[in-house]
């Protein structure tokens, strides 16, 4: 009543005034006193909330910008210093393309249904000069080095009315720099911390332990599940997208390798490198690839349930991460087996023909090999190639980057990020593998993983789609098969809240089926959960729930 009564005066006053065709920032300040708070929430707002309000006209894409910088600026390297993006996009280069096309949505010139939404990319993407941004890749030897034009895929979310405001953090080189590196950490951008685990990686944890927010795409995870973005790019080549994804509780999709162009894109090897979108949620996740495919409207495979799919469940103790990588928690183990189950059943009773402990062919040492011999024909080359796409870049080979790390070794090789054996093993074995030699390796790699793995298993069971837990090699074969992959929230550790999850994987180029299967988990299990550290530190700051008034 307070306030309606002196919205009144206030409006009578200016019309008195003629005030109210007076364009002051003192005038806007009062009508956005006034102005009824938008249900817009950086921690839980999909793209699909986005877009209804911004149709509604009660967000513009300057408010989303001026939202999602302030989240980046208390939680990035301040509040939760979660480090999760290397760069950010200037506020003025960011807010002045918001305004385009906040004119160009009232003109009713919408260039997509993300028309006006910021989104982050993974830092290995070139980023044009214009935007201010360099391209790192994670290392210090690139830190300030800028891209000659924006990588296809970056390019394609421009032209669609998106607005880049920062580059996402990594494991350097992909994780293709030292095997003494732990996941998410760079020279460029220090360790990326989960937003969910409390007091960020615990001392002593392995490389990819609980408390690690997982490699190489952290900081487009951690970006996304911390509210600094509503979608991020990541890129895989073994894992690299699904596993921070699922520790972040996003619904995530590593396309098949062939379904887009990674040009600008760092390349490690040509046979299973891949990229896709981290997000929210399902209907998310089908805007981005309407973008990214340019085929049928995805949407359509939303509002799917269980019933009458054919659904085949790896035994999740079967494919366990080895200790090396995860060290083993007894506790943690014994929940994520009884929800794991818990959820199959749930599954079963919602109608959908259930095939437990089904049989995939494993990787084997041939195959680890064969791996190896691609990855060090492609990855020295494909090095150069991004390089070239750089304006003056102080290295532009993986040679030349050994010596510049070995000059700068403080500041190139810091603490988490030591060594570089991978780069030193790419080097002296780039010419190991003949032309001749690559294409075996290739035919042979996709013959074991593809023929006699996965299309076997798909064709003996008679199924629609595979879902197990994205942990120990599982999400290899589906990479080196060239299968689509997806990841699905689930639960919470109890013993630090990490979330996890499962990963679906569905026949070459079927993403529309993934995207039906995540809407009937997301129907089943209901929404994921934000961070409990970042409601608790955003409910102290603004006395509530993150709500805001235009601005």
């Amino acid at each position: 009543m307070y306030r309606s009564k002196h919205r009144l005066a206030f409006l009578r006053l200016a019309g008195c005034c003629g005030m109210l065709t007076v364009a002051s920032a003192a005038f806007q300040a009062l009508i956005n006193y006034f102005r009824k708070p938008v249900p817009f929430d950086v921690l839980t707002s999909t793209l699909g909330d986005i877009t209804r309000l911004l149709d509604e006209g009660q967000l513009t894409s300057v408010d989303l910008v001026r939202a999602y910088v302030s989240q980046i600026t208390n939680h990035n390297h301040a509040g939760t210093k979660l480090h999760a993006l290397v760069s950010v996009v200037q506020d003025d280069i960011a807010l002045d393309v918001a305004r385009r096309l906040d004119k160009e949505r009232r003109k009713g010139q919408i260039r997509s249904r993300l028309h006006g939404i910021p989104f982050v990319a993974k830092d290995t993407m070139w980023s044009e000069a214009s935007l201010g941004v360099p391209t790192t890749c994670g290392t210090f030897a690139l830190r300030n080095t800028l891209a000659k034009e924006n990588a296809d895929v970056i390019q394609l979310f421009i032209d669609a009315g998106m607005i880049l405001i920062g580059k996402a953090n990594l494991s350097e080189l992909g994780g293709a720099k030292s095997s003494k590196c732990i996941a998410g950490c760079s020279a460029s951008g220090g360790q990326t911390q989960s937003a969910y685990v409390m007091g960020g990686i615990a001392p002593g944890d392995s490389w990819l332990g609980h408390s690690n927010p997982a490699g190489s795409s952290a900081g487009s995870a951690v970006a996304v599940s911390a509210g600094m973005a509503p979608m991020a790019l990541g890129t895989e080549a073994d894992g690299s997208l699904v596993m921070p994804s699922d520790r972040a509780a996003l619904y995530s999709i590593r396309l098949s390798p062939d379904a887009i162009s990674r040009r600008g894109v760092l390349p490690y090897n040509g046979l299973s490198d891949s990229l896709g979108p981290m997000t929210k949620s399902p209907e998310d996740a089908a805007h981005v690839l309407n973008i990214l495919l340019g085929r049928n409207d995805l949407t359509q495979f939303l509002g799917r349930s269980f019933a009458g799919m054919n659904i085949g469940f790896l035994d999740p103790t079967e494919w366990a991460s080895g200790p090396a990588a995860v060290k083993p928690n007894e506790s943690f183990a014994k929940q994520y087996i009884s929800e794991f189950d818990a959820a199959v059943g749930k599954i079963e009773a919602a109608g959908a023909t259930v095939t437990r402990k089904v049989k995939l062919r494993r990787i084997t040492a041939e195959d680890d090999n064969m791996c190896s011999s691609i990855a060090w024909h492609d990855y020295g080359p494909g090095f150069a190639d991004f390089t070239a796409g750089m304006i003056n870049p102080p290295v532009r080979t993986l040679s030349e980057l050994v010596e510049f790390n070995k000059k700068h070794h403080e500041e190139a090789m810091p603490e988490g990020c030591e060594g570089q054996d991978c780069i030193e093993e790419a080097v002296a074995k780039m010419n190991a593998t003949t032309d001749e030699v690559y294409k075996e390796c290739r035919r042979k790699v996709i013959h074991n993983n593809r023929v006699l793995g996965l299309d076997q298993t798909f064709a003996e069971y008679g199924l629609d789609v595979i879902i197990g837990a994205p942990t120990g090699r599982s999400v290899t074969v589906y990479d080196l098969a060239g299968y689509p992959v997806g990841t699905m929230p689930l639960g919470y550790a109890r013993f630090n809240e990490r979330p996890f999850g499962v990963a679906v994987v569905a026949p070459r180029r079927r993403e529309d089926v993934i995207i039906g299967i995540m809407s009937a988990w997301e129907g089943l299990f209901g929404p994921r959960k934000p961070p409990r550290q970042l409601v608790q530190w955003s409910g102290k700051m603004q006395g509530g729930g993150l709500q805001m008034s235009p601005v």
